[in-house]
């Protein structure tokens, strides 16, 4: 078994124990709150995306990155997309509380400050991988840019014709979590294509 079908196990079974939590707490009526209750679903079914995304994957992660490249990649992007899983934990709450235009400017871009330092550590990333794994990223991020773009723009045109109604804030803050999964998806088929 790979290390990548081992990994899809484990997420796989957290996954299923943060579903549960967040099941057990609404039918046993726990005191969590509504926010905590969709923060454990929402990492559920996320780490089942995860591990179904790994399962799939052919070899391991990192099968071309020698593993100092590895390395610095995961010390360089895991700590601030940790840092912004907590923030949005509370981010909403503190913007509700902060008065000063100066701080709900600095409250409201802390989330796109962590997003940028994680981008960095893609492209860094990428800028130091050898050939075919670039070409395998580019081609995995220029697919979910453009079919992103184009669900993106199909939805502004059902809502120009008044056929859905979507929050444009919820909109906008969808768009790069959309495109971080139209890339996990994209990435799996292009690197077959390549092995």
């Amino acid at each position: 078994m790979t290390g990548c079908r081992r990994a899809a196990i484990a997420v796989f079974c957290i996954s299923l124990v943060s579903l549960a939590l967040s099941a057990g707490a609404g039918w046993l009526r726990l005191p969590v709150g509504d926010a905590a209750r969709g923060f454990l679903a929402g990492l559920g079914v996320g780490g089942l995306f995860l591990a179904l995304l790994l399962w799939f994957t052919p070899g391991g992660i990192h099968d071309s990155a020698p593993k100092a490249l590895a390395r610095r990649y995961y010390r360089e992007f895991f700590p601030p997309m940790a840092a912004y899983t907590v923030v949005m934990l509370f981010w909403g709450r503190l913007l509700r509380h902060v008065d000063a235009t100066w701080l709900r400017t600095l409250v409201a871009l802390l989330p796109a400050l962590l997003v940028a330092l994680a981008m960095r550590a893609i492209a860094r990333y990428v800028r130091d991988s050898d050939e075919m794994q670039r070409r395998i990223e580019l081609e995995s991020v220029g697919i979910a840019a453009g079919l992103v773009s184009i669900g993106y723009m199909t939805a502004g045109f059902l809502q120009s014709a008044k056929l859905i109604a979507v929050s444009g804030s919820v909109a906008m803050l969808m768009v790069f979590p959309a495109i971080c999964m139209v890339y996990g998806i994209a990435k799996i088929f292009i690197a077959r294509r390549y092995a």
